[in-house]
């Protein structure tokens, strides 16, 4: 018996040595069904698994296991052998399950809030209190990046997530800058808060916000408390009681002296290449000056894309493109553009803003088919019919434009240039076949840039920046009688900057850094002013005013572990025009009085040799009447002396703020911040502000809200005007926002209610036909509130989100509560009586103003 079972077994072991096959390019199903004979096997599969498997296979007297190990290697298959007679096939499982613990490499602390996002979605999460972070199970070929301000940028395949289910992570201090953020997520996704106090909004992260479809930068940053715009608009920012032309504003080093487009409804910055803005309301690094407020400092993409990419968009007022394009490995080129098309089709949008802008002026006193100024009153029927035919036009437009060159010339230098340009453009006609009445206006402001940063035995950083601004108004009214020029009117004004700055900074150790730095500018400023006069015969004209300003700055700063801040800086400026030496030190210190509590502290002077002027007696047309002019006899350089204080608590999505401080500014004239002419010659005066802003700010899951609360007292001294010092003219004495917003799935809403005390203004008369103006700033206009609501839905067109879009909708003002936000007075003629009367021109809030966007990304 036993010699006829070991006879069966060596024949058995000879039939399978002789099993010989040669396949060459047979489809993979195939090759399975024959084996399954040859080796009396069953090959458990789906013809979904083995479709489309073409393989290459040699057999000859192969062992099965080998065989099996060479087709998992010619087709990425598992073939899993669960018994002698039984293989199954199956596709490899390629998700990778993703979350870690994120810290800091040299103090072994977890990174609090740290982004971590999936390349080329905008799938992402935050890490916790702990470093914590998880992302769910994805494609094992899918590239995470981790960011922390401070910290180098870390990308991981998911595939390294394997070895461990959840790892430690490490990230490195970037060592070409010492500064961090302190709280991410500081009222909403996007908006951050350094540890020097400034503020950072990122717009790629910016979420929703009330009243806005897609972002805007100027628009944004009024959501931080201190931060308002009494006049409504994006570019009236008024920073802890300064005026809007007392902040610096910044576009890729370039000094921006017109920030805004339709008038300053909303900021020239295209959204969708802006990578950051950096805000300060006080205690600014030495190497910002020249303004006596706050500092906007907004960079558009450093990095150079790795793939091409852009969108268009297109909403109530314009349309948009941008493209980001790899030139080379090293090389990247960021293209935009936008353009209004409100001079081819009004929407609401349009309607709404142009009510709110035109108001007060000729474009909305005479709309289409109505009569000329000065001609109301008694006429015959001839005249009823000409008057009938006067037709007034509105043609109004804006656009602007933006590249930038980026250049990774080495691991460690980096080289940009860029360049922006603007443009406004006005043309108002009114025409009766006999008298043809314009008014153009074309407002404009471009520039160039070019940097240059490096880093040098690890420890050395190099800056060199140049940059070339300028700035045209210029407004042309003509009127017209039969092709002969009987009257015409001119205001234009000029501001052309050139400047440099080079500075060294040396890193002593990871806190502790010391910088250097030298700026240079030479700014030309010419303005011109005619009234109803002949063509070359102006009422008020400047020569081109030239100032040469040079500055030296040094700046201490100190990072101890304790996650404190202390910077120390001073900046020594010298300005030809007034051929005087100005001194400016700074002062900004934070200190952590426990993990969650902390206390801080500002102090700084600084001056400012260049302002703006409120030109009133132009009665053609009242808009964009500013006119930037030079320090001089009779308009002083600006001082400002202010300090600050407050504590900071932050605790596991709580964040809860309060600021004290005061600002007083020596300088100011008349006819700055929109001073009523009270009288007409210009007197020079200060103004003192104290003021308190609060904030706190609550994270549930999907829900975020905060609310916001400033009080400001501003008090104006002007002895030649009123012995007592009076209110200012921008004292919003209380100012209460309250937002928030809701994330589900693919859908984000936001809702926010603004309440603000009116702003004070002068009571005046008509006394011998001249405007007798009662005290100053005594009375006080209505409280103003409203309520803004928006949505946004965002979807993709594959799943490789390559192609994707959203649509959004706003409505600012949803109850339509229009308050008057200002009042000034002129002198006019009744065109019935012929008697002088005294005209009240009240500036109405915005109204019910909705906007939608469509926007798709490629």
């Amino acid at each position: 018996m036993k010699k006829i079972l070991l006879l069966l077994l060596f024949c058995t072991c000879s039939l399978q040595a002789q099993i010989t096959k040669n396949y060459q390019k047979t489809p993979l199903q195939q090759v399975l069904n024959e084996l399954s004979e040859s080796y009396d096997l069953i090959f458990s599969f789906s013809n979904e698994t083995v479709k489309n498997k073409i393989i290459t296979l040699a057999i000859n007297n192969t062992p099965l296991d080998e065989i099996l190990t060479t087709l998992k290697t010619l087709t990425n298959l598992n073939f899993k052998k669960i018994s002698d007679r039984q293989v199954i096939v199956s596709a490899p499982n390629n998700k990778v399950e993703v979350c870690g613990y994120l810290f800091d490499e040299t103090t072994n602390e977890p990174l609090s809030y740290a982004s971590i996002s999936i390349e080329n979605t905008k799938t992402g999460t935050i890490a916790n209190d702990d470093g914590f972070f998880q992302l769910g199970s994805i494609d094992k070929n899918t590239i995470i990046t981790i960011q922390y301000v401070g910290y180098k940028d870390k990308a991981m395949k998911a595939s390294s997530f394997k070895a461990s289910s959840c790892p430690r992570i490490p990230l490195f201090i970037e060592s070409t800058s010492l500064a961090e953020v302190l709280i991410v997520e500081y009222i909403t996704t996007g908006i951050d808060k350094n540890i020097d106090g400034s503020f950072r909004i990122s717009n790629e992260e910016l979420g929703i916000l009330p009243g806005q479809s897609e972002p805007d930068i100027l628009q944004s940053i009024q959501l931080i408390p201190g931060i308002n715009s009494p006049d409504e608009t994006a570019t009236g920012i008024q920073i802890r009681g300064g005026s809007p032309d007392q902040n610096l504003v910044i576009w890729d080093d370039i000094k921006m002296y017109n920030t805004g487009h339709f008038f300053g409804m909303f900021s020239a910055f295209n959204p969708n290449v802006v990578e950051s803005a950096k805000i300060f309301k006080g205690g600014a690094d030495p190497k910002y000056g020249d303004r006596v407020s706050g500092v906007i400092d907004i960079s558009s993409d450093k990095k150079v894309p790795k793939k091409f990419n852009g969108g268009v968009g297109v909403n109530g007022t314009h349309a948009d493109v941008f493209t980001k394009i790899p030139v080379a490995k090293t090389v990247g080129l960021i293209l935009s553009g936008r353009r209004s098309y409100t001079d081819v089709f009004e929407t609401p949008t349009y309607n709404a803003l142009s009510e709110k802008v035109f108001q007060n002026t000729k474009i909305v006193e005479n709309p289409n088919q109505a009569p000329v100024p000065g001609e109301e009153g008694e006429e015959d029927d001839d005249e009823e019919e000409e008057r009938e035919e006067a037709i007034a036009e509105n043609n109004f437009f804006f656009y602007d434009a933006s590249a930038k060159l980026i250049i990774d010339a080495s691991e460690n230098d980096k080289i940009l240039a860029s360049t922006i340009y603007t443009n406004n453009d006005l043309a108002f006609e009114i025409n009766d076949d006999e008298d043809l009445i314009t008014d153009d206006l074309e407002i404009q402001n471009k520039g160039v840039s070019f940097s240059w940063k490096g880093t040098k035995l690890d420890h050395f950083h190099h800056s060199l920046k140049a940059y070339y601004s300028k700035y045209d108004s210029d407004y042309l009214f003509t009127e017209r009688q039969e092709l002969q020029i009987e009257k015409q009117s001119i205001r234009k004004n000029t501001v052309e900057d050139v400047g440099l700055d080079l500075n060294i900074t040396y890193d002593l150790d990871t806190k502790n850094s010391f910088m250097l730095g030298y700026q240079f500018s030479n700014s030309e400023v010419f303005y011109t002013i005619t009234r109803e006069a002949e063509f070359e015969t102006p009422i008020n004209e400047s020569d081109k005013v030239k100032n040469n300003a040079n500055t030296i700055y040094v700046n201490y700063k100190f990072l101890p572990k304790n996650k404190s801040f202390f910077n120390f800086g001073i900046r020594t400026s010298h300005y030809s025009i007034v051929n005087q030496l100005y001194i400016e030190p700074r002062v900004n210190i934070e200190y952590p009085i426990t993990n969650l509590l902390r206390i801080k502290a500002t102090g700084e002077l600084r001056y400012q040799p260049i302002s703006q002027l409120i030109e009133f007696e132009d009665t053609q047309l009242r808009l964009e009447n500013n006119l930037w002019i030079h320090a001089n006899e009779e308009v002083p350089v600006l001082k400002s002396t202010q300090y600050s204080t407050g504590l900071l608590f932050s605790k596991k999505g709580w964040n809860f703020e309060i600021d004290g401080y005061y600002k007083n500014i020596n300088g100011l004239t008349s006819v700055t911040n929109g001073f009523n002419t009270i009288n007409n010659d210009l007197s020079t005066g200060e103004s003192i502000i104290y003021g308190v802003d609060v904030l706190l700010k609550k994270k549930f899951k999907n829900f975020r809200t905060w609310m916001g609360y400033t009080f400001n007292d501003i008090k104006y001294t002007f002895p030649e005007i009123q012995e007592a010092s009076f209110r200012g003219n921008n004292d919003i004495t209380h100012n209460f926002r309250i937002s928030n917003t809701y994330e589900i799935n693919d859908w984000e809403f936001s809702l926010g209610w603004l309440w603000r005390s009116g702003a004070p203004f002068t009571d005046a008369d008509l006394v011998n036909d001249e405007i007798e103006y009662g005290a100053a700033n005594a009375k006080r206009l209505p409280e103003y509130h409203r309520l803004d609501i928006s949505a946004i839905y965002r979807f993709d067109f594959n799943k490789t989100g390559n192609w994707r879009g959203q649509i959004g909708a706003s409505i600012q003002n949803i109850y339509n509560r229009q308050v008057p936000i200002s009042i000034s007075y002129r002198v006019d003629d009744n065109a019935t009586t012929g008697e002088i009367e005294l005209d009240k021109l009240q500036q109405e809030s915005l109204g019910i103003t909705p906007n939608v966007v469509l926007r798709l990304y490629f």
